[in-house]
């Protein structure tokens, strides 16, 4: 009686693993940054925030590192401004509630 209930139970999974499987699409980091949203109550309890954060942190280290980049090479000193400051704050005021379009994906 064991082996007639252990068959049925592997065949009815065996049924249930063919019926539900589907064809597998490969995604790419790339491709699951231009298609992406959050829930919108994550965005703002917890994205918005620790973006906002991260643009307060960013400008207080700004603010000693600014001469120094000014006058050693000044041709960075908008990528240093652009990585500290502006990434931030665009992500933290110039998006949708709950999408990442304002995101740049460009390396």
């Amino acid at each position: 009686m064991r082996k007639i209930g252990a068959r049925v139970l592997a065949v009815l999974a065996l049924v249930v693993c063919l019926g539900v499987s589907q064809r597998a699409l490969a995604v790419s980091y790339e491709d699951s940054l231009d298609d992406c949203s959050y829930p919108k109550i994550f965005d703002l309890l917890v994205l918005r925030p620790v973006s906002f954060t991260s643009m307060l942190v960013g400008t207080a280290l700004f603010i000693p590192i600014a001469p120094f980049a000014v006058a050693t090479v000044w041709e960075d000193f908008d990528d240093v401004r652009e990585g500290l400051i502006y990434s931030s704050a665009r992500f933290t005021f110039k998006r949708r509630l709950g999408e990442c379009s304002g995101v740049t994906t460009a390396y």
